[in-house]
């Protein structure tokens, strides 16, 4: 036998058994699909499996212009058809497409909004984290634990958080003391 009729024989006979019976669950279907040589018929197998009637194919989509052949002479050339609508992209991609700014990272991750430099909030509490750690509790809630205890500072000051080098930050006291913090919430 040849290889070729031997595939057709094989691809109508599991047509045939997974027509007049279902199979054990969907990997042992799909292994049985997937073992037929004719593309037709493995085509018409996964379609079965997918519940869509036997004639409702889907359509091809349409060749692109440069694959197209041209025009017979004389012949009326129609506009060409307006691209199919597309979901919007994402808020991150929505780049424009110039060339001018293509792989500019400026251009392709637009700046957020500005970050204050400085904070000046009124102290609401003092504490000590568990292993006695100073903090400070702030208007709004935000707190924030000081590198050493201050025993000038107390709750109603007024105090201002700037930000330091490599992604410090600085509180500095109504009485002008200077100590290095880090926010925990």
């Amino acid at each position: 036998m040849k290889h070729s009729t031997l595939a057709a024989a094989i691809a109508a006979t599991l047509a045939a058994v997974a027509s007049s019976r279902s199979f054990a669950g969907p990997q042992e279907d799909l292994a049985a699909c997937g073992a037929i040589q004719d593309a037709a018929q493995r085509l018409a197998c996964y379609d079965r499996l997918a519940g869509r009637p036997a004639g409702a194919a889907p359509a091809a989509p349409a060749p692109p212009a440069a694959l197209r052949a041209p025009p017979a002479a004389g012949a009326a050339v129609a506009a060409p058809a307006a691209p199919p609508a597309t979901a919007a992209p994402s808020q991150r991609s929505a780049a424009p497409a110039d060339s001018r700014s293509f792989g500019s990272y400026s251009a392709e991750h637009p700046a957020g909004p500005p970050v204050p430099q400085t904070l000046t909030a009124k102290v609401t509490e003092l504490g000590k984290t568990i292993d006695g750690k100073p903090t400070v509790t702030l208007e709004g809630g935000a707190l924030w634990l000081l590198d050493e205890a201050d025993p000038l500072l107390a709750v109603g000051d007024t105090v201002t958080i700037s930000r330091g080098m490599l992604g410090s930050f600085l509180l500095r006291t109504q009485s002008k003391r200077l100590h290095h913090v880090q926010r925990i919430r």
